[in-house]
């Protein structure tokens, strides 16, 4: 008896989650993925110094998520220096690879193994993306530190924490203002057991994105220094790049693949949607200054800066 009702248990939970999944893709478009993410430990991997970096990523540092090199960048251990020629980024969330469960999907890691497949083991690739530093921030790891690593090629991901920053932060924006360490310590987020076990379950999906609604960032007042912010980018990237190219490194800008464009379908409108159920709310409060970005960072600020743009956004938005 009880072995009956555990099969009929059983092929309700089976049957519910393929109605599931099949709702997903008809509703959304595309298949159903877990939704079970890496939950990086912040408070071990972040280390507090004195102003103006305030933060920053422990040297030596090995988790089973995560690992930091002696240079505090994410990846494995360079060679020693002088023995290989330097491909060094510096950039923001997308290429420090926030919530990444395992490091092997890494851009840099990937990269450094197409190379070492094409038989250019010449080459190491060092990945100094930080989810939390805004541009005067990078400038002063790059004064105090980056530089050391010599690089031959910097590439620059001219992100959007500054303007983000200054978005949110209202009148009380300045120059260099950084996240608040409460903020910055609220990315460590730790979810029950069981809800990595239901993560990977789309009807759990289905119903908590129907009872949750995900909040946007908060914002101080309406003053938006963009003026500013955009000059205050400009002036800590033009130090980083004139610094570096006397120094004999080839410098270019690689711009940012957003999730939104102003041209969006309603297939991919549809698939955002599963990614991030707030998005529209979001465009319709900032999508204007959005557009600004993928202008100032793909076509403004390369051609002040007199420098190459690796363009990532095009072909990925056509």
């Amino acid at each position: 008896m009880i072995g009956y009702l555990f099969l009929g248990f059983a092929g309700s939970v089976a049957g519910i989650e393929l109605a599931s999944r099949i709702y997903h893709r008809i509703h959304f478009g595309i298949p159903f993925h877990s939704k079970v993410i890496g939950e990086y430990p912040y408070s071990s991997f972040l280390e507090k110094t004195d102003p103006p970096l305030y933060w920053v990523l422990k040297k030596n540092f090995h988790h089973p998520l995560i690992n930091i090199n002696r240079f505090r960048c994410r990846g494995p251990e360079p060679a020693p220096d002088g023995e290989k020629k330097r491909l060094l980024l510096i950039g923001e969330s997308t290429f420090f690879g926030v919530k990444l469960l395992k490091e092997k999907y890494l851009w840099s890691i990937r990269l450094q193994k197409i190379l070492e497949r094409e038989g250019r083991h010449e080459w190491e690739i060092i990945n100094a993306g930080n989810p939390t530093y805004n541009s005067f921030q990078h400038r002063i790891l790059w004064e105090r530190e980056l530089r050391n690593i010599r690089p031959d090629i910097l590439l620059i991901e001219i992100g959007g924490n500054d303007i983000t920053q200054a978005w949110m932060m209202g009148s009380k924006w300045k120059p260099g203002t950084p996240w608040p360490w409460e903020f910055v310590m609220a990315l460590e987020r730790k979810s029950p057991w069981w809800n990595k076990i239901l993560g990977r379950f789309c009807a759990y999906y289905l119903i908590r994105r129907s009872a949750t609604e995900r909040k946007g960032f908060p914002r101080l007042d309406e003053e938006y220094k963009l003026k500013e912010c955009v000059s205050s980018i400009e002036e800590n990237f033009k130090i980083i790049v004139e610094d570096a190219i006397k120094m004999g490194t080839k410098v270019a800008i690689i711009n940012l693949p957003y999730a939104i464009d102003p041209d969006i379908d309603d297939k991919d409108a549809r698939a955002l949607d599963t990614i991030q159920s707030n998005w529209r709310k979001i465009w319709e409060e900032r999508g204007k200054y959005d557009i600004f970005m993928i202008t100032l960072f793909s076509e403004i600020l390369p051609k002040r800066l007199n420098l190459p743009l690796i363009d990532v956004y095009s072909p990925i938005h056509g």
